[in-house]
């Protein structure tokens, strides 16, 4: 019997081991998780951020807060030292307030720059594309904006017909398809483009262009669709929901496709193009963020409910931005009560 118990003993003393272990990863994954939230997720408004030659984590992390893409510079700043973060790239980078802070990181180490060539990040426009590809090295910016805005794409048949109206880089607005390209020692401006251009061409394949034609739009009216998928949520399993809402709403003649941008707002990613291609089958003709200011919306087929959601999640932003200037009114109190003590 007091062997059993012994071995007993011995079987209980690595699990309890082993779960405090658990407990403690848990703990700071979940605090890991709390330092990342992003700003307002809601907010998926790009804006320029200038990296200085030389700029460390903690001026990085002060210029980011003052700027409100993050909610703390010194979580940042702590955040940045637990995943050693360094070798911050400088430049004029396009970040949003509903980035969370691994992204951020990740983008100001890393740029558009990879092993094998660059990167494409889904949601940009021709122009901040230019200015990124310039920023690490890869393209002039003047020559690929002249380049995107050649004559001799607009006979490319990847486009479909060309609308009245639209000249220049816009022709080729949300075109050049998000990913990863590997870069040849003589590639110019011109051979960047056309090879993602051919990258669309070879994603949006027969099966796409049957479907495009099923749904009785063009490929760049699609594109348009894709863009404001992109634009509208953060929410991977949003997409093909929002795009349901978009689709019946023109369907129903609500909105018309003539309504619609005459161009992408961007260039989406495969998966919003696919969700524009295959929209959820529901009966929503609305949505509206969350009022908990998480990224995630409601979706309903009644004109009521919209208003009396939006309203709630107007009352929450509002809310939200009063607590922010409380607490920096807070913040600029303690500064000044400091200032004074030192000047006694």
């Amino acid at each position: 019997m007091k062997e059993d118990q012994k071995s007993i003993k011995r079987f209980h003393r690595p699990l309890r081991i082993i779960t405090v272990l658990i407990i403690l990863a848990a703990l700071i994954l979940w605090f890991v998780y709390m330092m990342s939230k992003p700003y307002n997720r809601t907010r998926t408004t790009y804006a320029d951020f200038v990296v200085e030659e030389g700029d460390e984590l903690s001026v990085i992390a002060e210029h980011l807060d003052e700027q409100k893409f993050i909610k703390s510079s010194s979580r940042f700043e702590m955040l940045g030292k637990i995943t050693l973060a360094k070798d911050f790239k400088p430049g004029t980078y396009y970040l949003s307030p509903s980035m969370d802070s691994f992204s951020i990181l990740k983008t100001l180490q890393s740029g558009l720059t990879t092993s094998k060539g660059f990167t494409i990040p889904a949601g940009y426009t021709i122009g901040q594309l230019a200015a990124a590809l310039d920023r690490d090295g890869l393209a002039d910016k003047k020559k690929f904006l002249e380049a995107a805005s050649s004559p001799d794409l607009a006979q490319l048949d990847v486009l479909g017909e060309n609308p009245e109206g639209l000249k220049g880089a816009d022709l080729i607005e949300g075109f050049l398809l998000p990913g990863e390209y590997t870069l040849s020692t003589d590639a110019d401006e011109t051979m960047m483009i056309i090879m993602m251009l051919d990258a669309f061409s070879n994603f949006f394949d027969e099966d796409c262009i049957a479907r495009t034609d099923e749904l009785g739009i063009t490929t760049r009216q699609l594109l348009v669709l894709a863009s404001m998928i992109e634009k509208e949520t953060s929410v991977d399993k949003e997409r093909a929901t929002v795009s349901g809402v978009i689709h019946n709403r023109i369907n129903m003649e609500l909105t018309s496709i003539e309504e619609l941008p005459e161009k992408p707002l961007c260039s989406p990613s495969r998966e919003s193009i696919m969700a524009a291609l295959y929209p959820e089958e529901h009966e929503y003709t609305y949505y509206v963020l969350n009022s908990t200011l998480d990224g995630t919306h409601k979706f309903t087929a009644d004109e009521d409910e919209y208003n009396t959601w939006l309203e709630e999640y107007e009352n929450a932003v509002k809310e939200a931005s009063e607590e922010t200037e409380e607490a920096g009114g807070d913040e600029d109190k303690e500064e000044g009560s400091e200032s004074e003590g030192e000047g006694e």
